[in-house]
């Protein structure tokens, strides 16, 4: 393991070693139910082979241990040598998980924990083909030669910088070397087309120093072979082989490697036997060779035949200039077709242009710009306030089109820090085929509105309550299989997890189609628990009841498990939205299952509120919480149990004077008038009386300064436009402070 790389190669692995771990999550669930797509295999199989080379050039050995067995199982896979079963995917998952605990490790820059010799084991028993008459021998090894002494095993390790320059130095000596052959043997070799290209020899030395790993299968010479376990690491002559391959040379000798078949004769009216080029199947598999794949096929033995004939075809087809049809014929019935190299280009000028078109930029540097905007919308409402009190023709329209101009940047700012959901919904796959198995449950887990874009950190903040909810939707809503089919229900459930844009605001809803919740029972556990007498408990509506299930420490479980029954969570899930200024809401039909609805804003930075005077203060109440307001003659509320209400169509609401809240200390006068704010609380409404209203102003939220952060009730402040200071309040928590009080 080395930390000591280059901290910007090691931030891009981090990047995109985490993009594909996330996306193999996803692919491996996939799999299951869809075990014979090829298409998928390849993916799951580039994925970790793309982490392996990454952690090898990082020298993360333990890293590649893991990914390189993994990644053979699914070599097994695709090839058809094994079917994926229940066995199999958990193995793998498993294999996941560790890989994802070691790619922490190296977040953290702590030091990595291999994988348990029982899990490489069991990746090494499903990297074997599933049988032994399945097996078809695509190598032939030759029988070691008893009086050769056994190789020494070679130490693991990567190439330094100075075999790395001796290696750059070869090459001129490998070309003097096979033009010396050539010469001797009185053979003109044209020198046409026998130089791989920029891109090609890049690629090589690239995968050469990212990992430089072989095959314990492939040896240079047969008689090496030993019992014991013979390094990844390719030798000096197994690359200058494969170099003269690909330099097409005539110096490879058919034996350097024992998979190598004899060259096959070239014909003179073959062009592409003639040809010193190699193929893109070839290249592909000499780089395979390369980069520690560690299995070799029939296909590679006929790779590095078809590119041992392509050296030697000049030579056969000036010595003998007569057709020789049959042997040709041979050779090509051999050689698997090329795939056509027409596409090839096209494929790389696109994968250019892509990444010519994104950039990475750090989420600080966002952040500065996405504050800047903000202080240019505090600008702009200042320039419209002034702009509607102007005579001034032309000042007006000046403000109105900086004012569309600022909302268009303002806009375009905040997409930047958008991310879709998925990157939250990925995760739950998973989680739901494990927690489903665990629970013994048939579950289909389905993912709507996946592509809706909101704030990262509000992607970053949902994911923990979405978690939680999900697991209660497997846990308490699905019932199990015997009793769904009892029910005359499917014997899979259904849960439901989706995601839509309304409005300034996303919508999250999990559902199921479970047992739902009985009002009954919710009733009789909140008297059970002591959180309210039998009489106020039968006063409850249903969706009062629902909303138990928010109460610290309420279950309706009995039995208390690893998953549930504790009764912590959903209380810390309503605290966590309600920090994001968003809402939670629950409905359910008995025997039918249940949803939960999340409305959150799309983003934090920039909030809509009503602002209102207490005084000569202004205060903003978050939009999202206003229900309603009204002009009322404070001489007609009423009193409950000594709480001040008052009667809005038929039911009766807490009234609070926000000023004695805000204002302590002080005598205030008797209001017999004043204009009230509904607002709403989770499933409550509260009214507020203030003494003026100023109207909706779209701010910008800025921190409280040390000496006030952590007010009760305050959740920052910001600039009117009239250039005044103005306090956001925080309800839920100026209601856990004040509302007890009745003042």
């Amino acid at each position: 393991m080395s930390f000591g790389a280059d901290e910007e190669i090691l931030q891009d692995f981090l990047v995109e070693a985490g993009e594909i771990l996330e996306q193999l999550s996803e692919q491996l669930v996939e799999l299951e139910s869809r075990p014979d797509d090829a298409d998928l295999l390849n993916a799951i199989f580039r994925g970790f082979h793309t982490v392996k080379g990454g952690a090898g050039f990082l020298q993360l050995n333990e890293l590649v241990e893991c990914c390189h067995i993994a990644e053979n199982v699914f070599d097994v896979l695709r090839k058809g040598e094994r079917r994926v079963d229940a066995e199999l995917m958990d193995v793998v998952l498993e294999a996941l998980d560790t890989v994802n605990s070691m790619f922490g490790q190296v977040r953290e820059r702590a030091e990595v924990t291999p994988a348990t010799p029982e899990l490489l084991a069991a990746l090494s028993r499903l990297a074997e083909p599933g049988g032994a008459e399945a097996v078809a021998p695509s190598v032939a090894v030759p029988e070691p030669v008893a009086e050769a002494p056994a190789a020494a095993p070679v130490e693991d390790q990567d190439i330094t910088d100075s075999e790395f320059e001796q290696l750059l130095d070869s090459l001129d000596a490998v070309k003097a070397q096979a033009a010396a052959d050539e010469q001797m043997q009185g053979e003109t070799v044209s020198g046409e087309g026998d130089e791989i290209t920029d891109a090609e020899f890049e690629s090589l030395l690239d995968q050469l120093h990212g990992k430089g790993q072989f095959s314990t299968e492939v040896a240079a010479a047969p008689v090496a072979a030993s019992a014991e376990p013979v390094s990844d690491e390719i030798t000096d002559a197994e690359f200058e082989s494969l170099l003269d391959q690909l330099h097409g040379k005539g110096t490879f000798q058919a034996d350097a490697l024992p998979a190598a078949k004899a060259p096959a004769p070239a014909v003179e009216g073959n062009p592409a036997a003639a040809s010193d080029e190699i193929s893109e199947h070839e290249f592909e598999a000499l780089l395979d060779q390369l980069h520690g794949k560690g299995k070799f096929g029939g296909d590679v033995a006929a790779v590095e035949a078809s590119a041992a004939a392509k050296v030697q075809a000049p030579v056969a087809a000036k010595a003998d200039s007569q057709p020789v049809a049959k042997p040709a014929a041979a050779a090509s019935a051999s050689k698997p077709a090329a795939a056509p190299r027409a596409p090839a280009p096209a494929a790389d000028k696109h994968a250019v242009s892509e990444a010519e078109t994104t950039v990475r930029v750090d989420t600080a540097r966002l952040d500065e710009i996405m504050n800047m905007v903000g202080e240019l919308v505090l600008v702009r409402n200042r320039l419209v306030r002034l702009g509607l009190n102007s005579g001034d023709e032309a000042m007006s329209k000046a403000v109105s089109n900086l004012d569309v101009v600022t909302a268009d940047l303002q806009t375009a700012v905040m997409k930047t820090r958008m991310q879709p959901i998925k990157k939250v919904f990925g995760r739950f796959p998973r989680l739901v085929r494990d927690l489903a198995r665990q629970l013994k449950k048939e579950i289909n887990l389905e993912l709507v509105g996946e592509e809706t874009d909101l704030d990262k950190n509000l992607v970053e903040a949902l994911a923990d309550p979405l978690v939680h909810l999900v697991r209660n939707a497997v846990d308490h809503g699905v019932e199990m299989p015997d009793e769904r089919e009892a029910s005359g229900k499917a014997r899979t459930g259904r849960v439901v997890l989706s995601a839509e844009q309304e409005g300034d605001h996303i919508l999250l809803s999990i559902s199921d189609d479970g047992k739902g919740m009985d009002p009954n029972i919710l009733r009789a556990k909140a008297v059970e628990k002591g959180l309210m007498d039998k009489d106020a408990a039968e006063r409850l509506s249903e969706s009062d009841c629902y909303n138990l299930i928010f109460a610290p420490g309420f279950s309706t479980k009995t039995e208390i498990s690893d998953v549930s029954g504790r009764g912590v969570g959903m209380d810390v899930v309503k605290t966590k939205i309600s920090q994001l200024n968003g809402s939670i809401n629950i409905y359910s039909a008995k025997g039918q299952g249940s949803k939960i609805v999340i409305k959150v804003p799309l983003t934090l930075a920039i909030m809509p509120t009503l602002m209102v005077m207490l005084g000569n203060q202004a205060f903003a109440f978050p939009l999202v919480n206003v229900n309603e307001i009204f002009h009322l003659d404070l001489s007609r509320t009423n009193v409950v149990d000594g709480q001040e209400v008052v009667i809005v169509r038929d039911k009766a609401l807490p009234l609070f004077y926000l000023k004695r809240w805000l204002v302590q200390g002080q005598v205030h006068e008797e209001q017999h008038e004043g204009h009230v704010v509904i607002l709403s609380v989770g499933t409550q409404r509260i009214g507020f009386v203030v003494d003026q209203l100023v109207g909706q102003e779209e701010v910008v939220i800025k921190p409280l300064g040390k000496m006030l952060q952590g007010t009760p009730g305050m959740s920052g402040a910001t600039i009117t436009g009239d250039g005044r200071i103005a306090l956001i309040l925080d309800v839920p928590s100026m209601l856990k402070r004040y509302a007890a009080r009745r003042i």
